[in-house]
């Protein structure tokens, strides 16, 4: 397998429901694309480029048996990572993540909370060790940074500063356009009575995109040599892929106690807490969500049902053995969509 990075730089309005609810008397808003969203159509575009048979797919009971059907059993084993936000310049792509959960404003700048060293009365979590986040300094603001530059990820993993350069807010990469349509009889070729609807459509400002990875088998990466049009999202307005050199992502330095921060959503058994952590070493979590999603499933011909999990952003403290693995959810089908991808940290005591 090698990792490619991919941009998609939407030709229109983009639309991506989510899992909140759509119905008579509300208006539909788009929410930000999923990691589900970013590998449906990556493989869609795969299986059209390999001519596969996408009606043998349906009723499969499992997509690996569904990519078999289609003459493409080989896209089972393919990985995906992202979509994030994406400034075009003239140094390359430069990908943005949602903030992490610990980030405040204060005094104009930007400061992290940090677990207490010191217990404080009264204080009982549920979980054993687990310690209250804490100001290093200044009192912090309720507000919080949107959105995190890949030079601001390096320098919050290694436990630096962060730059107020590092931070950006939502408004300043795409805004929510207004739209209202119809519904057509297919009979009379006309709208029907009564039959209207509006959306808030995704449009992104200039020169931004969407950046995404795709863990593709050599001899298929022939596949991503020119620009594509692809359909994306509901409605399927179209969008230009196109192949570009993959981020590199940032390390922290060796430490013993590990900070593990999400880029993408995640699924858990155990609600809000990782399973791949032993709950002896998690000191504290600072956790966003919850995040919601369902969407089509076109192997078994249905809607796949409403998934809660945590969202990116969500940030969690431990201390001894990190894992391994560079995914935290506890399906393998959600790492192959790119949920629960995390990087690592390091961190300190509030008080050291």
């Amino acid at each position: 397998m090698k990792t490619i990075g991919l941009t998609l730089d939407p030709l229109d309005t983009l639309f991506f429901r989510g899992g909140r609810p759509f119905g008579s008397g509300l208006p539909g808003e788009s929410s930000l694309p999923s990691p589900q969203s970013l590998a449906g159509v990556i493989r869609t575009f795969l299986l059209d480029r390999e001519d596969g048979d996408f009606a043998a797919m349906r009723n499969k009971s499992h997509l690996p048996e569904a990519f078999a059907a289609a003459g493409a059993a080989w896209l089972a084993d393919v990985c995906f990572r992202g979509p994030w936000l994406a400034e075009l310049g003239q140094e390359g792509i430069r990908p943005w993540f949602r903030a992490p959960a610990d980030l405040r404003f204060v005094d104009g700048g930007v400061t992290r909370l940090l677990p207490k060293a010191q217990k404080i009365p009264g204080w009982r979590p549920a979980l054993g060790g687990m310690r209250p986040l804490w100001s290093a300094g200044g009192k912090p603001s309720k507000r919080r940074p949107e959105l995190l530059s890949i030079a601001g990820l390096a320098a919050y993993l290694a436990n630096g500063v962060i730059q107020a350069e590092h931070v950006r807010p939502y408004d300043e990469f795409f805004l929510l356009e207004d739209r209202t349509g119809i519904e057509i009889d297919s009979t009379t070729c006309a709208s029907k009575e009564g039959e209207i609807y509006s959306t808030r459509n995704l449009r992104l400002r200039r020169d931004v995109v969407f950046y995404g990875e795709a863990d593709v088998p050599d001899n298929k990466i022939m596949h991503f040599e020119a620009p594509a049009a692809v359909g994306w999202g509901g409605e399927r307005h179209y969008a230009i892929m196109r192949r570009v050199a993959p981020v590199q992502w940032p390390e922290s330095p060796g430490h013993d106690r590990t900070s593990l921060l999400l880029l993408s959503p995640a699924f858990f058994n155990s609600g809000w807490r990782p399973d791949l952590v032993p709950e002896g070493q998690l000191r504290s979590a600072a956790v966003d969500g919850p995040y919601a999603i369902s969407g089509w499933d076109l192997a078994r011909g249905g809607p796949k049902p409403t998934r809660l999990g945590v969202d990116a952003g969500s940030v969690y403290f431990i201390e001894g053995p990190a894992p391994r693995d560079r995914y935290l959810g506890t399906e393998l089908g959600d790492a192959a969509l790119g949920y629960g991808f995390f990087v690592k940290g390091s961190w300190n005591y509030a008080s050291e």
